[in-house]
């Protein structure tokens, strides 16, 4: 059985290896549209303050797990034809399933705000995103971080640790609105 999953992060990795324990014979092809191997998110703040390197974020270390039972590619999917059973990436390669996953995850959401799509403007969401951060990332230098939710504070924390300069945006009353009443939230700010 040929199994796909359009996604290559932390839910399509673990349900890629969760298959091939389930069904040892199947084929479990991981569609994903970055070019670097799977990798945390969650990582990426370590890797602005030196704390990792690049394949410190990988999900796993190992160089030949993809290579195994799980075929990881790099591509972008376009369309679904769920009758043919067939994905279409955007660069005219078809994909035969039996069973399809779409594990893609989320986006990071841009505010409506003049400027925001920037040269010097960036979201801290993928590992292209952090070299173009880490290139300009410098003691001194000014950071302007819009968002002090839950992720945007750990990201927060690496700025710091950077020496950079840092002015913080949150649209609500308090940091970390979502999970902090006002309380925690101005302990967390001071």
């Amino acid at each position: 059985m040929t199994y796909v999953i359009v996604g290559a992060g932390p839910a399509g990795v673990v349900a890629a290896e969760t298959i091939c324990k389930l069904d040892p014979g199947g084929q479990v092809v991981m569609v994903g549209d970055e070019p670097d191997p799977p990798y945390s998110r969650m990582a990426i703040p370590y890797l602005l303050i030196n704390n990792i390197d690049e394949q410190g974020t990988y999900l796993r270390k190992d160089p030949e797990h993809f290579e195994n039972a799980i075929r990881h590619m790099h591509g972008f999917a376009e369309s679904v034809d769920a009758d043919a059973k067939t994905l279409h990436l955007t660069d005219g390669r078809k994909i035969d399933y039996e069973s399809l996953l779409v594990a893609t995850g989320s986006k990071p959401i841009l505010p409506p705000v003049p400027g925001i799509d920037g040269e010097r403007v960036t979201t801290c969401w993928t590992l292209e995103d952090a070299r173009k951060i880490m290139a300009t990332l410098k003691p001194g230098a000014s950071v302007v971080l819009i968002g002090a939710g839950f992720i945007g504070c750990i990201i927060l924390e690496a700025l710091v640790s950077s020496g950079a300069n840092l002015t913080v945006v949150e649209m609500g009353d308090r940091m970390v609105p979502r999970m902090l009443n006002e309380v925690s939230g101005e302990l967390l700010r001071e």
